[in-house]
């Protein structure tokens, strides 16, 4: 069986097979009753992080101060492993808020005492891929042309969604993983003027491509920050932006002996019912 904590009941996708058994908790992960949502639990997958913030979901309050209350909730129940979903490009300093924040959540999971796995995945493509879903919703609603943020040159190494999958599933036994931070990558490293190509491709939008400089960029996330909505774009991700997101995948393959999807066969998968 298969619990998960929820905001909402109905959230989560049904199991796909009858000999599979899914429990919705709802609640939070910086909750005073999360103790409870663990018991008689084998095992815990940590998936909670945020991409900007917002009111009281602090990168520090929901990365690093809802790990360590998941883990003292796991150690109270006597939980046999824990696999983290950390981040790639996590590091203790000069970094921003959410790379900081995510490297302290591992530290909580690495000394905890109980066998752990932490996975640093780059961008992920498939449903629900916020990175991908934001680049097509300016791509549509841009009048006349395609902006792209600064050079258009950071790289990338995307990673597919059921590649993300099927490792964390493997880190619930695979023994090769147990103690070890991996990172998750496609087989494609790109630049980000090829990806929004790519997609481009995909969904055949035909706009002309519009660099726009930085000090542009940060200036529009610092207004958007002011407005009581969801910003478009934050000055943390134009940051992680110019950083890129990109790393060997040597690692996942020989622990998880699997072989990554490339960007473009991932994002056909993806996008292509959507240009219909």
């Amino acid at each position: 069986m298969v619990r998960g904590l929820v905001r909402r009941r109905g959230s989560l996708s049904p199991p796909q097979t009858s000999q599979q058994t899914l429990e919705e908790i709802e609640g939070d992960i910086n909750s005073v009753n999360l103790a409870s949502s663990l018991a008689d639990c084998d095992a815990v997958i940590n998936l909670v992080g945020i991409i900007y913030e917002r009111g009281t979901d602090t990168f520090e309050r929901v990365h690093h101060q809802g790990t360590i209350n998941l883990v003292a909730a796991a150690k109270q129940n006597g939980v046999k492993r824990f696999v983290q979903m950390s981040a790639l490009g996590a590091r203790p300093a000069k970094a921003t808020a959410y790379h900081v924040t995510k490297f302290a959540a591992e530290e909580e999971v690495r000394n905890s005492g109980i066998p752990s796995v932490v996975l640093r995945p780059s961008l992920i493509v498939g449903p629900g891929s916020a990175f991908v879903q934001q680049m097509v919703d300016v791509m549509r609603a841009a009048p006349f042309v395609r902006p792209v943020p600064g050079t258009g040159k950071y790289r990338f190494r995307p990673v597919h969604l059921d590649d993300v999958i099927e490792c964390f599933a493997q880190s619930l036994s695979n023994p090769g993983a147990t103690g070890q931070a991996i990172d998750l990558v496609g087989a494609e490293e790109l630049t980000l003027d090829e990806i929004g190509d790519e997609i481009t491709a995909v969904l055949g939008i035909r706009k002309p491509v519009v660099h726009v400089p930085m000090p542009f960029m940060n200036a529009a996330a610092a207004f958007f920050s002011l407005l009581p909505i969801v910003p478009p774009v934050t000055s943390v991700q134009l940051r992680m932006l110019e950083e890129g997101s990109t790393a060997d995948a040597g690692a996942m393959k020989r622990i998880f002996g699997i072989e990554p999807a490339g960007f473009r066969e991932g994002l056909r998968r993806y996008l292509a019912p959507q240009s219909r």
